[in-house]
């Protein structure tokens, strides 16, 4: 009798719960098989609703923004090209042929640009020449819409972002056209 006491103490000592022999009086109380796998699912629900979805939500943002500033360069380019008439026209190419084939791109359509991104091109005149400055405002839905952020731009709401750049006129004539 003293034999079985001594060890089932040496048995609790050791944390294990099922050996041969021992009676269920003499079992450690509290702790029951499959516990934690009650827990498991709504801890896997949580992590995914506010740590994992948000984090593919702010690298598709980060993705949007990359892809606004790379259309905002492409329109760039092509103002200080061309006369002032050609990029300040809104069926030219700065400002609607441009956007047009970017948001059909992979590019833009990885980004998820909702609708067709609006340009504003301004002439100013400067020490050391005549410069360009053209501003693109993109929309960028996200990339999974989470339910719980209905009002956060970006989780559960598209984002805006604007960009601005200027450069300068490559050719002073293309200012008085």
């Amino acid at each position: 009798m003293n034999s079985v006491k001594i060890r089932a103490a040496q048995t609790f000592q050791l944390g294990l719960n099922e050996k041969p022999g021992l009676p269920g009086a003499l079992r450690p109380k509290g702790r029951r098989r499959g516990s934690s796998i009650a827990e498991f699912g709504p801890a896997f629900f949580f992590l995914f609703i506010f740590a994992v979805f948000p984090v593919l939500d702010i690298i598709g943002l980060g993705f949007g923004y990359v892809s606004s500033i790379s259309l905002n360069d492409l329109q760039l380019r092509q103002a200080v090209k061309v006369p002032r008439s050609e990029a300040e026209d809104k069926n030219g190419a700065v400002k609607l042929l441009i956007p047009q084939k970017y948001v059909s791109s992979i590019a833009g359509g990885l980004a998820s640009i909702t609708q067709l991104p609006s340009t504003q091109v301004i002439y100013e005149t400067g020490p050391g020449g005549i410069f360009v400055t053209v501003t693109t405002q993109v929309t960028v839905s996200p990339f999974l819409t989470i339910p719980f952020f209905t009002s956060v731009p970006g989780l559960g709401a598209p984002a805006t972002y604007t960009v601005s750049s200027t450069r300068l006129l490559e050719n002073p004539r293309f200012y008085a056209n």
